[in-house]
C-alpha cells in the first residue's frame, strides 16, 4: 500500500534547477512536507495578496523583549499556524530557548499517517 505522504510533492524550495535533469527541481514525502512547514513559518501574515491568512505573526515580534513570554507567544502562533494551514502535521511540542539576539525553536511534529515523529529547529533573530 502507498504511503499518503509520498504523495505529497511539488516544486522544491527554494527553488532551483535540478543539475542532473536541468529541469526544475521537484520535492516528495517528508521533504516536501518539511519544505512547506519552512514556507508557512516563514511567510508574514497577510503576505499573500489572494491568502491573506495564510503565514504567522511571528515576524512582527521582532522588536518584543526577549523574555519568556516572547516565548509562549512564539510558540502559540507556531502551533496556530500549522493547525490551520498544515492538517498533514500533528504539533507534538515546541521548545522555545531564547539567549541574547535570538529565539531558538524546537519544532517537533508528526506527519498524521506516518508513526515517525520529525523535527525542525528554526532560528529566528
Amino acid at each position: 500500500m502507498a504511503n499518503e505522504l509520498d504523495d505529497v510533492g511539488g516544486m522544491a524550495f527554494p527553488f532551483r534547477i535540478d543539475p542532473q535533469t536541468g529541469g526544475v527541481s521537484w520535492a516528495t514525502g517528508a521533504d516536501k512536507l518539511r519544505q512547506n512547514i519552512r514556507v508557512l513559518i516563514g511567510t508574514r501574515h497577510g503576505e499573500r495578496p489572494m491568502l491573506r491568512d495564510f503565514g504567522t505573526r511571528v515576524h512582527s515580534l521582532v522588536h518584543e523583549p526577549n523574555d519568556g513570554v516572547l516565548a509562549d507567544l512564539v510558540r502559540t502562533q507556531l502551533q496556530q499556524a500549522l493547525l490551520t494551514w498544515e492538517p498533514r502535521v500533528l504539533v507534538l511540542g515546541a521548545d522555545v530557548t531564547h539567549a541574547e539576539g535570538e529565539l531558538r525553536v524546537r519544532l517537533r511534529y508528526a506527519p498524521t499517517n506516518e508513526p515517525s515523529p520529525d523535527e525542525l529547529v528554526l532560528v529566528l533573530p
